[in-house]
């Protein structure tokens, strides 16, 4: 991209962003903002539609499920750079979302020089992580192997850890509300937070998952 502006592609579900960054990289002689979108739908008939060189990508967006759209657009656009920016720095998060290939990670609560200083390097072929999350990524501590490892990383509630040991046994929403005797929506809502930190997207996946982990079923 040396010698020309770069092509890029704003995805962000809130307007008001998408704004923004839209006016700052206006402002930039060797950047060039060909198109947005506001979901996945709309992000995927665009990457149809334009020729872009890098992707600036919000990860809570409708209609994206993160990890499998990451390797749809790295098998189908192997050319384009994606620069994740997010409100996300769940280190299960980050580092999957790294693993699937992203060229950076930025924080949306870095400032607006950090998020030039990303563009410049993804643009230049080099990977770029938030200086907020090196030191957290670089230590020892937090240098998962594997799903056990990983989920020593991630902070779940007690409550969260039982209710992963039943999923690993296949019990369903009413019957692990049974044996806690809570509701069957509370036990959803632990579900829906487990999914979350986990970067899961269904109860399946999630039993799936503690099955693999051989998270004790005792």
């Amino acid at each position: 991209m040396e010698g020309k502006r770069a092509r890029v592609l704003i995805a962000d579900d809130h307007g008001i962003v998408r704004d923004g960054l839209r006016l700052l990289l206006s402002t930039l002689d060797d950047l060039e903002v060909v198109g947005e979108a506001g979901d996945g739908l709309r992000l995927q008939a665009l990457l149809e539609e334009q020729r872009a060189d890098i992707l600036l990508l919000d990860l809570n967006m409708p209609g994206l499920n993160r990890l499998q759209f990451i390797h749809e657009l790295r098998q189908r656009h192997p050319r384009l750079k994606i620069l994740v920016l997010t409100a996300n720095t769940e280190l299960a998060t980050v580092r999957s979302v790294l693993d699937a290939g992203v060229h950076g990670y930025l924080s949306k609560g870095e400032d607006t020089g950090e998020l030039l200083e990303a563009l410049q390097a993804v643009r230049a072929g080099q990977r770029y992580i938030a200086r907020s999350l090196r030191f957290i990524l670089d230590s020892p501590h937090a240098r998962p192997q594997g799903d056990a490892d990983l989920l020593a990383a991630v902070e779940l509630t007690r409550r969260e850890r039982q209710i992963l040991t039943l999923a690993a046994q296949g019990r369903s929403a009413r019957e692990i509300a049974e044996h806690f005797s809570i509701s069957p929506l509370t036990v959803r809502k632990h579900r829906e937070n487990l999914m979350r930190k986990l970067d899961l997207h269904s109860p399946a996946e999630l039993a799936a998952y503690a099955v693999r982990l051989g998270v004790p079923s005792a």
